[in-house]
């Protein structure tokens, strides 16, 4: 039951981290296209992509204490 969990909460960590990359992005992309010349969209966003790769990369430090899967053949 721990592994399981385990798992679930490495993939979920990959979900929002994900999520969380895609919405800044998204953002800067919105972003860029109201701002004068020379100035840049990221810097605003850069907490939320921090915190996107700090989740995906928990996710996958996570991955590698999830148990295999043994296959049949």
């Amino acid at each position: 039951m721990k592994k399981k969990l385990l798992s679930y909460f490495s993939y979920g960590t990959l979900i929002i981290g994900a999520a969380i990359g895609i919405y800044a992005l998204a953002d800067i992309y919105l972003i860029r296209s109201k701002l004068p010349s020379g100035v840049c969209p990221v810097m605003s966003n850069k907490p939320l992509i921090y915190v996107a790769i700090a989740l995906c990369f928990i996710s996958l430090i996570l991955s590698f204490f999830e148990p295999r899967s043994k296959e049949k053949s």
